[in-house]
């Protein structure tokens, strides 16, 4: 298989065996499927009927619509978070559902076709990222919030990191296939705008990463096993900020033919490597939707470009085809 199919995920279903390690079920109207701030690993697909996203903690707002092919929950499916919202059927219908240690096991032995269903889910997500951070930019900017103390949490975003680390940088596989920066200070790793995909776990030093378009602005700090660079290597958009190296540092960077390779001779690290990129995703997103919450009041909600930008941050994960 090819790098290219690796990361094209268009009619995902598709894949050989995934989509028999869905199981449907039939639903009531004003059955709830999930509940917001509770646990749940599982992920939906609506199959038929209509679905209503509601936010408990703001008095039940309808936050969203769903219908057929849409998904939902998977920022628990990847991450292990809380639900962030509550799922409920406004009519009858039926849904496909995927637990996630069944499909743990599918991943460890059929590698490939699992990691083009994990890529698919975390490119929704990164997505979902970028448009918080327009939203951010856009509540910096206004006037009249500028001296709330809750905007400091806007950095809670980037700087989430997983409970441990997504796998240490010394691992013996990862420092023979992947490429060594051995940096000093000052040193920037990526530009704005910059075309290139690669991926970055640090395994000594510290690496800021800044926003050009706010003078400057430190969108986050990275040390020892964190990692970064992780939107544009699996989105493969420009990059959306500037990577630069305090003091010295060690870093390994990881292209997506260093996944590829590591699909074919060590499929374990390469899996290990996509789950744990997807709880980061999982993680970061968690923190930009509560922070968002915090800072969007209702008056804010009302102008046109923050209700635009807020309503395509939740706009509804898509099957294109359900076979």
């Amino acid at each position: 298989m090819s790098n290219q199919n690796v990361f094209d995920t268009e009619d995902i279903l598709s894949e050989s065996g995934v989509r028999d390690l869905f199981k449907q079920m039939n639903v009531n109207k004003s059955d709830i499927l999930i509940k917001q701030d509770n646990p749940g690993t599982d992920l939906f697909i609506v199959e038929s009927g209509q679905f209503v996203v509601t936010d408990d903690k703001g008095g039940s707002r309808v936050i969203d619509t769903l219908g057929k092919g849409d998904v939902f929950g998977e920022m628990a499916f990847l991450g292990g978070e809380k639900r962030s919202a509550t799922v409920t059927a406004n009519t009858a219908g039926s849904v496909l559902m995927l637990s996630r240690k069944p499909f743990v096991e599918f991943l460890r032995k059929n590698p490939f076709s699992g990691t083009r269903f994990l890529l698919f889910l975390e490119k929704f997500m990164v997505d979902r990222l970028r448009k918080a951070d327009v939203l951010r930019s856009l509540i910096l900017n206004d006037q009249n919030l500028s001296e709330r103390k809750k905007l400091r949490k806007l950095k809670t975003d980037i700087r989430a990191r997983n409970r441990k680390p997504l796998f240490s940088a010394d691992d013996p596989v990862l420092s023979e296939t992947c490429h060594w920066i051995y940096a000093h200070d000052n040193q920037i790793l990526f530009r704005q705008g910059d075309r290139s995909t690669d991926l970055f776990i640090i395994r000594k030093g510290k690496i800021v990463v800044l926003d050009d378009d706010s003078g400057g602005y430190i969108l986050g700090t990275f040390g020892p096993n964190d990692v970064f660079g992780e939107r544009s290597f699996l989105d493969n958009k420009p990059r959306a900020a500037i990577a630069k190296v305090i003091g010295t540092a060690e870093i390994l960077m990881l292209s997506r033919n260093t996944l590829l390779e590591l699909l074919n001779i060590n499929s374990t690290n390469a899996i290990n490597l996509n789950l744990g990129l997807g709880s980061l995703l999982a993680r970061r997103l968690s923190m930009a939707n509560e922070t968002l919450r915090l800072l969007t009041s209702e008056e804010l909600r009302e102008r046109a470009e923050v209700s635009r930008l807020l309503s395509e941050m939740r706009k509804s994960l898509r099957i294109q085809a359900l076979h």
